[in-house]
């Protein structure tokens, strides 16, 4: 298959089980992602679900998750529930721990209720991150690079 690369523009032909790992591009030694090919959606005009998608089912369940791990970072933010629905478990505790530790000294001291606030924050900008993504960018980002943060 024939991919660009991002850092110089250059088309690169890599083999199809290349697919998902990190390669060094020969001409500007920029190192980047070999999309995982999606296939095609099965019906035009159908981008949600698991059966839309032709090629593995994996990617179908994944991508799924997309629309409720949005809206629970809309939501829920600040405790890093989106975060735990899409495996990044390191991250989503980090959010709870930051959280509830703001909530528990809160009546101790005035700044510690800055940290709920900075989760939610995130939660929110993460929301609108995960909702105005294509499928195949929410699917490499956060399934293939397991990108942890924005």
């Amino acid at each position: 298959m024939e991919i660009e690369c991002p850092h110089c523009k250059t088309v690169l032909s890599v083999d199809g089980s290349q697919a998902g790992l990190v390669l060094d591009c020969p001409r500007c030694t920029g190192r980047f992602h070999v999309p995982v090919p999606m296939g095609k959606p099965r019906v035009p005009g159908t981008f949600f679900g698991p059966d839309s998608y032709e090629s593995d089912p994996q990617v179908g369940e994944f991508v799924e998750k997309k629309f409720s791990a949005g809206i629970c970072a809309l939501l829920f933010g600040m405790f890093g529930l989106h975060k735990f629905l899409l495996g990044l478990h390191n991250a989503g505790l980090i959010m709870l721990a930051v959280s509830l530790s703001g909530v528990v000294l809160t009546p101790c001291l005035l700044v510690p209720i800055f940290g709920p606030f900075i989760m939610w924050t995130i939660g929110l900008i993460e929301g609108i991150i995960y909702l105005s993504k294509s499928e195949d960018q929410f699917y490499q980002d956060y399934a293939i690079q397991r990108r942890q943060w924005f």
